[in-house]
């Protein structure tokens, strides 16, 4: 696949799931405050990797996490329905933890000075 081509639906991606979670489309009470950071595409649009921040108290965390995946398959078909492609990539989440280690980092920072 056309590199700029993949980029531009990863970004597409983002945008939709991000959407889709922001204005409550999905009902699971479970899930809390999610930030989708970025997709990773495969090559051949087979897979989808969807990287994710959670915020809030650490406790919901794992209930948000559980939420995200009980929703997998709304995620899939409502993304089938908005990108209009032959095949709807699987979704797989994984957990971004860059944020969060950028503040502990930050607040290192604060502390030594």
């Amino acid at each position: 696949m056309n590199p700029v081509r993949q980029k531009r639906l990863e970004s597409t991606m983002v945008r939709e799931l991000s959407e889709l979670i922001i204005k409550r489309r999905i009902k699971d009470e479970r899930i809390g405050f999610v930030s989708v950071t970025r997709i990773s595409l495969a090559p051949d649009l087979s897979e989808a990797t969807v990287f994710v921040s959670l915020f809030g108290p650490e406790q919901e965390h794992k209930e948000t996490w559980r939420g995200l995946l009980a929703a997998v398959k709304f995620f899939q078909s409502e993304l089938g329905r908005s990108l209009r492609l032959r095949q709807t990539p699987r979704i797989h989440f994984e957990l971004d933890t860059s944020i969060r280690e950028g503040d502990a980092i930050l607040d290192k920072i604060e502390k030594g000075q």
